[in-house]
């Protein structure tokens, strides 16, 4: 049985279980403002993520302006082997999408590794798709990246579901099965209000679940949509998760959390960790709301309240 935390995660990213000794891992994702906060915050949060059982820290090449891999990799150098790590690739820092060339994929692998401190990157995303170019060349570009050494795994973000199902038998054929990264949480958003990111609709989880794929759930919380108990300030955007459906969903969050004496984030969260393979990504501002989040792991729900808090019903 693995006794190292990458072992774990490698296992648990295979669909393998977390009873026995590993029974304190979990399958949360710490994300955060890493590069755009003070280095002791970002060192503070990663330490006490990993001492609660975390394997999985998530970043972007583009992220903070292409500050955030170096700030995660300055603690990853001085904890080696303590956390898995998974960057995305093909945004430029400003968040416009790039094309998805083999060499400027390479190009970009090379640099997050150097950022990061480490020989292997544990998860390499593409953070959006390529259109123009066939699956089949993208998948290549994935699998040279394994075969090199530059990386563990690989999968996409945002991408349409045909051609995620697509990614995935061409992957399927060569021996890997690709994780997949999108919006998924008990609040439905509103596709337009997302800014051209993808929620994890009905067709995206049909692929999933068809190909077995693990699926990190960024925004898993809905941007705090289960704790605030009124609509968002009015100089913020326009909220994708302020919707007369999910405000209902909320409504039940809050019903349930008074019966079971928790928090109604607590029970959203508790909502995403009930599908098997789905790891929900957070991003914490303290170490505090790192233990509220965890605290999802110790409430289990029934079928019958998974399908009332969705539906009502």
């Amino acid at each position: 049985m693995p006794h190292s935390p990458l072992q774990l995660l490698d296992r648990l990213l295979h669909g393998g279980g977390e009873g026995g000794m590993e029974s304190a891992a979990h399958r949360f994702v710490l994300g955060g403002p890493f590069g755009a906060e003070a280095a002791e915050t970002t060192a503070e949060r990663l330490a006490h993520f990993a001492d609660a059982g975390g394997l999985l820290v998530e970043t972007s090449h583009s992220y903070a302006g292409g500050r955030a891999e170096a700030a995660v990799g300055d603690w990853l150098r001085k904890n080696p082997g303590t956390l898995g790590v998974t960057t995305k690739v093909g945004h430029d820092s400003t968040g416009g999408d790039l094309p998805l060339g083999r060499d400027t994929v390479f190009e970009h692998v090379t640099a997050a590794l150097e950022n990061l401190g480490v020989e292997t990157i544990d998860v390499l995303l593409y953070h959006c798709d390529d259109p123009i170019r066939p699956v089949a060349e993208l998948a290549d570009t994935l699998v040279g990246l394994i075969e090199s050494g530059h990386v563990r795994r690989v999968g996409v973000s945002n991408w349409v579901a045909d051609r995620l199902s697509a990614l995935a038998a061409e992957l399927g054929a060569r021996g890997h099965t690709p994780v997949a990264s999108y919006q998924f949480s008990l609040a439905e958003p509103d596709p337009a209000r997302l800014e051209g990111s993808l929620h994890a609709d009905s067709a995206v989880l049909d692929v999933v679940r068809r190909h077995r794929l693990p699926l990190i759930a960024w925004s898993s919380q809905a941007r705090g949509h289960f704790a605030r108990t009124g609509p968002k300030e009015h100089n913020v955007k326009p909220d994708p998760y302020d919707t007369e459906a999910n405000r209902a969903r909320r409504h039940r969050c809050l019903e349930l959390a008074a019966q079971l004496d928790v928090r109604p984030e607590t029970v959203a969260l508790a909502w995403t960790l009930h599908h098997p393979g789905v790891w929900p990504s957070i991003g914490p501002r303290t170490t505090a709301q790192i233990d509220n989040s965890l605290q999802a792991r110790r409430l289990t729900l029934t079928e019958e309240q998974v399908r009332w808090l969705r539906d009502g019903r």
